[in-house]
């Protein structure tokens, strides 16, 4: 019997490379998605000089736990400069072309674009964003104070999501990563949002802050929510941050 997983397993091995469109000299895909004309850019503190907590990696990993509610909280800027450097932040090119990025991505591909809701972050409106990692920077996508609700109304989880201080939002461009792999390239865009989160999760504990990852969400709403193209860009996978009362003790 066929099943959709058995299929996409099937669908998604190795190709013959000689097949995929990198070899076949088709044009390279952008890194990053643009920005629109207009839009305004802000450029994040240098994560480099952020004083993280120290926190042993076995006590990182030990503590988390599922969260069932967050307590009201707030990110600093240079905080959420950290995380985002800390899910894909962008380390330097080689080869000319090849960039190299704080988590790992198959052929070097990177096909994650990271958006987030900003609830409770200080310096910045609450609205819909979106990461730059090569300027390490961040570019306003909507501005709406109705965000928090969609976002926790798209995301199946309307306790979390309100009281979350940030809720990032993993979007795939596959075709990133087809270019150079084939069809295994789906793999990857669904893997590598796996890596981020991870590192999020152990970033956050170092900053008293706890996350909730979840794949739990409407696919339409998000993809309208962040104005996405369904034939190209795919929500994938979602995560909201925020503090327990635990943390808000210890902080």
């Amino acid at each position: 019997m066929t099943t959709i997983g058995k299929e996409f397993m099937e669908r998604t091995r190795y190709p013959d490379y000689s097949t995929v469109d990198l070899v076949l000299r088709k044009p390279e895909p952008p890194h990053e998605l643009p920005v629109k004309e207009g839009q305004e850019i802000t450029r994040l503190p240098d994560p480099k000089r952020f004083k993280a907590g120290v926190i042993p990696v076995r006590k990182a990993i030990g503590t988390w736990e599922p969260v069932g509610f967050f307590s009201r909280s707030s990110v600093t800027l240079s905080e959420l400069s950290y995380l985002l450097w800390c899910m894909q932040g962008f380390r330097k090119t080689v080869a000319e072309t090849i960039q190299l990025r704080n988590i790992p991505s198959s052929g070097s591909r990177y096909p994650l674009e990271i958006f987030f809701v900003a609830n409770e972050v200080e310096g910045l409106e609450t609205g819909l964003y979106r990461y730059l990692p090569k300027s390490h920077s961040i570019v306003a996508e909507r501005i709406d104070s109705d965000l928090t609700m969609e976002m926790s109304t798209a995301s199946l989880n309307f306790k979390i999501m309100t009281r979350a201080a940030v809720a990032f939002l993993w979007v795939a461009v596959p075709y990133r990563s087809v270019w150079a792999l084939g069809n295994r390239g789906y793999r990857s865009a669904l893997i590598e949002a796996g890596h981020s989160c991870q590192n999020l999760i152990l970033a956050a504990e170092g900053l008293g802050f706890r996350v909730f990852p979840s794949d739990m969400f409407h696919d339409e709403l998000m993809t309208k929510l962040a104005d996405l193209d369904p034939e190209i860009q795919w929500p994938v996978y979602l995560a909201a941050l925020g503090k327990t009362e635990e943390n808000v003790t210890l902080a």
